[in-house]
């Protein structure tokens, strides 16, 4: 057993390092005029990614699952629900909040670019 395990450790050490290859060799791609998302890391279990807003730009209407936002830089952004009054969120870098599975559309209304992780549990 020991041996088996033995011969299967540069197999997996291999895997692993692949793996973070391939998440971090991944395009920015730009869903919205003035957003970037870079995806980090996207599994069967995370979505994790970088996204970035230039001054006024607007995530249209989209959902999330249940997801956590960390805030890299200061954050100032209107957010938007179908079914209930806008909220405009401050965060400090540094800061995060987290949120259930929701629709909404999301502006910085700050006067510089922000940046955040958002983790995404599938």
């Amino acid at each position: 057993m020991k041996k088996i395990i033995l011969m299967m450790l540069p197999v997996i050490t291999l895997a692993v390092f692949m793996n973070v290859e391939s998440a971090s060799a991944q395009e920015t791609q730009t869903p919205w005029p003035g957003v970037t998302k870079k995806v980090l890391t996207d599994n069967e279990h995370v979505n994790v990614s970088e996204v970035t807003f230039a001054p006024g730009a607007v995530a249209d209407w989209h959902s999330h699952p249940q997801y956590s936002a960390y805030a890299i830089t200061d954050v100032k952004m209107k957010v938007e629900f179908k079914d209930k009054e806008p909220v405009t969120m401050d965060l400090k870098a540094g800061q995060a909040v987290y949120s259930p599975a929701v629709t909404h559309k999301t502006t910085n209304v700050g006067k510089k670019p922000f940046t955040v992780i958002v983790s995404e549990v599938k």
